[in-house]
């Protein structure tokens, strides 16, 4: 899944539903709307179609024989599609099961394409805006990750002369420049350099 929004109603669906007049009746109505749709009568079914067919959200009964939709939503989780429940109950229990297995909305039965098509625009914005955070945040820990290493190389050319920080930084990118290498990448290489001089030095003094 990415982070980019599809135009409106363009969108793949799987739809889950062990009452089958339901799910032809929704099935149809979304179709008309423009969105393509897969459609399922069971949990087992509904994860086959998410591995086949990727869909950007799957509807899932929550009440279905054999594997549910909550329990089939605990393995969708793992593939990063959006979850939306339908329910013909709105017991807070179930309502809360539902939150926790990912549900980004949850309908109580019967609902109308009416209703439907915003709660599905809803949850694809979510979707989105929380996969979104998700890309910010793992740039933001490469880039962190990058300027710790960067900064245990520069301490450790600090330690072996007679540099102060700013200069040994200085020396880091210079050389960096001059080598048409990234400073990660020969802050990467100070550091396991150093690592095999130190693990040299223990063997040699511990025999």
């Amino acid at each position: 899944m990415t982070a980019t929004v599809k135009k409106l109603h363009e969108q793949r669906l799987v739809i889950a539903d062990d009452d089958y007049l339901i799910l032809a009746t929704l099935g149809a109505g979304l179709r008309d709307a423009g969105f393509q749709v897969f459609e399922a009568v069971s949990g087992e079914e509904a994860i086959s179609l998410c591995q086949s067919e990727t869909p950007d959200l799957v509807i899932l009964d929550v009440t279905m024989p054999g594997m549910s939709g909550l329990d089939a939503a605990q393995v969708i989780r793992g593939f990063n599609i959006p979850i939306l429940f339908l329910s013909a109950f709105d017991e807070k229990k179930i309502v809360d099961d539902a939150i926790q297995q990912g549900a980004l909305a949850y309908l109580v039965k019967p609902v109308d394409i009416n209703q439907i098509i915003p709660a599905i625009d809803t949850a694809l914005s979510r979707a989105n805006e929380i996969q979104s955070l998700h890309v910010k945040e793992k740039n933001l820990t490469a880039a962190l990750h990058k300027g710790r290493e960067t900064s245990i190389a520069i301490g450790i050319l600090v330690a072996h002369s007679q540099l102060s920080a700013q200069q040994a930084e200085l020396q880091l990118r210079h050389y960096s420049r001059n080598k048409r290498l990234k400073m990660n990448a020969v802050a990467e290489k100070i550091i396991y350099q150093s690592e095999q001089f130190n693990n040299l030095i223990k063997e040699i003094i511990l025999g």
